[in-house]
């Protein structure tokens, strides 16, 4: 119960989300990102009151080549999926949220407002659609601001998709606009 921090990132985990992560309740900082994970987030997740990162982003896909060597890629279609809970607005110290490369679903719930000290959230490369709530840009707009006093960073897939689709989240506050399809993010100051 008592662990803050756990890196994972990097390190061959293979496997569903582990379910009793959601119960360590002193955990600030959880980075598995770059593994081969995949599955739901449990509903206790997102009552980690203390968390302050949580990078979950550039899920890998891996398969044995011909010559029988493992070759790792990012997939967006494997990883965490499911959609973002409502109860996200629990984790109020919430500072970096970086979801990218997974095939999450839904829309951005307008209670990750209440997470005051956001500076980092990236959720391009993901399915979620929609239209980015209020809360979240007057985030950006007022307190979506890093400790060296730089504006913060919201990438989403905000730009045409394929350059000829519609995006798949209509956003007036992200700081960098994706093309799902092609992964290409350009500044949107």
């Amino acid at each position: 119960n008592k662990l803050r921090e756990m890196y994972l990132h990097q390190n061959g985990v293979f496997g569903d989300f582990p379910p009793d992560i959601g119960l360590m309740e002193d955990l600030q900082d959880l980075r598995v990102h770059e593994n081969e994970m995949w599955g739901y987030l449990p509903d206790t997740f997102w009552k980690l009151t203390k968390m302050k990162k949580l990078w979950l982003q550039d899920t890998l896909d891996c398969e044995l080549d011909e010559a029988d060597e493992v070759k790792c890629m990012r997939s967006p279609d494997k990883g965490f999926q499911g959609s973002i809970s409502p109860e996200v607005g629990n984790m109020k110290k919430l500072s970096q949220l970086l979801l990218n490369n997974n095939p999450f679903t839904g829309v951005l719930p307008a209670e990750l407002g209440l997470c005051k000290e956001l500076s980092r959230l990236h959720v391009h490369q993901t399915f979620i659609t929609g239209v980015v709530p209020n809360e979240i840009c007057l985030l950006r707009d007022e307190e979506l601001f890093d400790h060296t006093g730089q504006i913060g960073v919201f990438y989403a897939d905000c730009r045409p998709n394929n350059k000829t689709q519609d995006p798949y989240i209509s956003c007036d506050c992200c700081s960098d606009c994706c093309d799902h399809t092609h992964g290409v993010c350009v500044a949107d100051d």
